[in-house]
């Protein structure tokens, strides 16, 4: 390593050295470039499959009833290429909205290149929308008189395109001087972020759903086959329906597809099937930018968070904690001083889904916490395309030629649990795939022996019976899952001595019968889930010296009385940091003395200060004594 920096120490040098020779100068405002200026104007002959939409928002914005304030709000969300824009236009262009509205008024923000909105040209823009003209000799202080005036003396309707910002005091100064309109007038706000609607406020949000597969076939056909539709080839249709498939019901990715489409014999047809649109060269210049622009207003630590997904298949429900681990694992996760880093991965989690990164989400029985997610299928090519070689999700199991890139694998798990590997310096390898596969052990050694580099290991459900003593090599490991293999009775006392290992799962483990004594060691443990070990009947002596444990599912004590059972309960009062659920599973001996008290040991000083525990089960077994 210290050679490798000694080369780009030397590079760096040679870099430094042509600046200063060739007088080159650093650009602090480096060339942005911006979206399209958009308009209000629309042919509604190409729209397809809004009319409900419209009907929706056009209703709302006539109801007297939703006419609270002289000024509401309503925002438009999805992400970028769903057609937020044209239906804005649609609902502009409405003959019942013209009527009811004297005063119509449309201005592109697109503000996602500039750190501060600029409130002057907005309501330049906007004055200009209604007098046919933009005077730049304008002072502030005239704009906002001229059009205020305006404002005052009509019930309009305003709609602002593309809004980016989450900066809730400069949006605050922005409609300070929106505000003045008569009772009944309406902002139309369109943005990809639901942070922004939050702060636009007004409650009103319609959040934009792709096409149907019948109007998305609709939208393609129109253009693909042109005048021609009634007598396409057959073969074309078939092919057809399967690239609108790939479109995931986003009317830019259709037209794109369409349009490149058009004309062409049936192997270019074949060919767009093959390698997907994310790939294709026309694609490069209208729908994957107007993805990657939601990319790059992310910050760095996000934008890994958000590309390490690609590890994950289409349409994958990716569960959220396995993901915060994950990140959290591989130290994307930048928190600031005195934050905890779990709290900063939750808050990264919730901009990424506040920004329409993710979707389709699951929440727990009572709709409180989100429990899965997954990605819209053009966001997960938009990914895959900005991972490259480093990220990489195999369909198959022999992986003998690995690119030297890649540094994150995850393979689709098999029925005959054969797997061969090379050395590589994978830093992730994941499972995916149905319950129940299974890996022998062959496998399992050749990846430790392989995959030394490893920071991340996942292998659930793979009937696992045991792991290979030579575990112990995999010295950066911090996350490993074992959960669910439903075989494994022991783990390996080698384990103990992966010192950097933060994440133990043994989750559904159910014949494990006991966690090696130098489990202790691990003292960089924050999650140790045993939920579901039933097998498992005591923890081992010293539990409090893991003090970082925050999730641990189980804890067992097995005593032949309640002085020791009392004082094996004691270790939890190191783990402060305990939250979630946790069982309690107690045994004890017979005997006639015996008088069972939930609420003492509940209520115990053991477990004060557990305010984050939001489930508590305590089960006794009582065994029969000899007599």
């Amino acid at each position: 390593m210290s050679r490798g920096v000694k080369k780009i120490r030397k590079k760096l040098d040679a870099i430094a050295s042509n600046h200063s020779k060739f007088d080159f100068c650093v650009d602090s405002e480096p060339i942005r470039r911006r979206r399209a200026e958009t308009c209000s104007y629309v042919y509604e002959g190409n729209i397809v499959g809004r009319e409900d939409d419209v009907k929706k928002i056009i209703g709302l914005l006539l109801d007297d009833s939703n006419m609270k304030e002289n000024v509401s709000f309503l925002t438009i969300v999805g992400i970028g290429g769903l057609g937020k824009t044209a239906l804005a236009q649609l609902v502009f262009s409405d003959k019942r909205l013209k009527s009811a509205f004297p005063l119509r008024l449309w201005t592109c923000v697109s503000d996602h290149d500039q750190e501060q909105l600029d409130v002057q040209g907005i309501l330049r823009n906007i004055l200009a929308s209604d007098i046919g003209k933009k005077d730049e000799q304008l002072t502030m202080d005239r704009v906002q008189k001229q059009l205020r005036e305006k404002l005052a003396t009509n019930r309009y309707v305003l709609v602002l395109d593309d809004v980016w910002t989450e900066n809730h005091n400069q949006w605050q100064k922005l409609i300070e001087f929106l505000l003045g309109g008569q009772k009944g007038s309406w902002i139309v706000v369109t943005t990809r972020s639901h942070e922004t609607a939050t702060i636009v406020g007004g409650g009103q949000v319609h959040k934009l759903q792709g096409l149907s597969k019948e109007n998305s076939w609709l939208l393609f056909e129109k253009i693909a086959f042109g005048v021609e539709r009634s007598s396409s080839n057959e073969e074309l249709v078939k092919i057809g329906r399967e690239i609108v498939e790939q479109c995931a019901g986003v009317p830019l990715a259709i037209r794109v597809a369409e349009s490149l489409l058009f004309g062409q014999d049936t192997s270019k047809w074949l060919s767009f099937q093959k390698i997907g649109l994310s790939n294709l060269r026309g694609s490069q210049t209208d729908i994957m930018p107007i993805l990657k622009l939601s990319y790059n207003q992310l910050e760095p630590s996000l934008k890994s968070c958000f590309t390490y997904c690609a590890l994950f298949p289409k349409d994958f429900e990716m569960r959220k904690e396995l993901l915060i681990n994950l990140w959290m694992t591989q130290g994307f996760i930048v928190p600031l001083e005195g934050q905890k880093v779990e709290d900063v991965a939750e808050e990264y989690f919730s901009i990424l889904l506040r920004r329409c990164f993710f979707q389709d989400v699951s929440h727990d029985a009572y709709s409180f916490e989100i429990i899965s997610c997954k990605m819209h299928d053009l966001m997960h090519d938009k990914v895959q395309n900005i991972a490259g070689k480093e990220i990489i999700c195999a369909i198959d199991s022999v992986i003998n030629n690995i690119d030297e890139r890649v540094r994150h694998l995850a393979l689709m798990s098999n029925e005959s649990g054969q797997y061969s590997f090379t050395k590589s310096h994978i830093r992730s390898l994941i499972f995916i795939g149905r319950w129940d596969c299974w890996l022998q052990q062959a496998s399992v050694e050749a990846l430790v022996a392989s995959c030394v580099c490893l920071r991340v290991l996942d292998l659930k459900k793979l009937v696992l019976k045991s792991l290979p003593d030579s575990i112990r090599n995999l010295w950066h490991l911090r996350f490993l899952d074992v959960s669910f293999n439903h075989e494994l009775e022991v783990l390996p006392k080698s384990i103990t001595k992966l010192y950097n290992l933060e994440t133990l799962r043994l989750t559904g483990c159910s014949k494990l019968k006991e966690l090696p004594e130098d489990v202790i060691k691990l003292v960089k443990l924050r999650i140790l889930d045993v939920f579901g070990c039933f097998s498992l009947t005591h923890m081992p002596k010293g539990m409090s010296k893991l003090s970082c444990i925050h999730t641990l599912g189980r804890f067992a004590v097995k005593s032949t009385c309640w002085k020791q059972m009392f004082d094996e309960l004691e270790e939890l009062k190191g783990l402060k940091g305990l939250k979630g659920r946790l069982h309690i599973n107690i045994s004890l001996p017979w005997n006639n003395d015996l008088d069972i008290n939930e609420g003492n040991i509940k209520e115990g000083a053991y477990l004060r200060n557990k305010e984050h525990i939001d489930e508590m089960i305590i089960e006794f077994l009582i065994s029969p004594s000899d007599d």
